[in-house]
C-alpha cells in the first residue's frame, strides 16, 4: 500500500484560482497524466468541481461529507480520506491524492504517504487556493525534469519527486 501526493504550485504556493489552475502548461499536465494513469486518484469536492468529469484511465474518488453528492458516472464517492484510500487500494496498490489543500495537508504526515510529486511553477501568482510551505528536509528530493518557457509554456517549471526516508 502506497499513498502518493501530486500537485503543481507557484513560487508563492498558489495551487488554484477561480475553480481552476492559474496556468496552462501542457507538459506539466502530461506529467500528471503519465504519473497517475492506471491508479486511483483522490480529490476533494472543490477539486472535482473544477472539471466535473472523470479523469480517464484512473479510478476517480471524490471526498465529500454530503451523503448524496451528485457525480458523473464512474466517479466514486467517499465520505472521508480514509474511506477513499481504502476504496482506492482495491483498484491499485498506489493511490494519488491530487487536491485540494485539506486532503494534501492531512495526507502528508501519514506514514503510508511515501512519495510527493511537486511541480514548482516559476511565477508568483494571485489565486484563492494555497498550500502551506512544506519542509522536505527529512525527505530525499530528486529533480526529475525541468521545462523552459516556450511557445506553449508561458512559465518555466521543475518537477521534483520527494521520497520519505525510512523511519528507523
Amino acid at each position: 500500500m502506497t499513498i502518493s501526493i501530486i500537485y503543481a504550485r507557484s513560487l508563492n504556493h498558489c495551487i488554484g484560482n477561480e475553480e481552476g489552475l492559474p496556468w496552462d502548461l501542457p507538459c506539466e499536465f502530461a506529467h500528471f497524466n503519465r504519473t497517475t494513469m492506471g491508479h486511483s486518484v483522490i480529490m476533494g469536492r472543490r477539486s472535482y468541481e473544477d472539471h466535473r468529469s472523470e479523469l480517464p484511465g484512473r479510478l476517480n474518488i471524490v471526498v465529500s461529507k454530503q451523503q448524496n453528492y451528485p457525480l458523473v458516472p464512474n466517479v466514486k464517492l467517499a465520505h472521508s480520506v480514509e474511506g477513499a484510500i481504502e476504496l482506492g487500494l482495491k483498484y491499485n496498490q498506489e493511490v494519488f491524492i491530487i487536491g485540494g489543500t485539506e486532503l494534501i495537508v492531512n495526507a502528508l504526515p501519514m506514514r503510508e504517504t511515501t512519495t510527493v510529486y511537486e511541480s514548482i511553477i516559476d511565477v508568483n501568482c494571485e489565486g484563492d487556493t494555497f498550500l502551506p510551505e512544506f519542509n522536505f528536509d527529512s525527505w530525499q528530493s530528486t529533480l526529475i525534469s525541468k521545462h523552459a518557457v516556450d511557445q506553449n509554456h508561458r512559465f518555466s517549471f521543475e518537477v521534483w519527486r520527494r521520497t520519505r526516508l525510512s523511519q528507523a
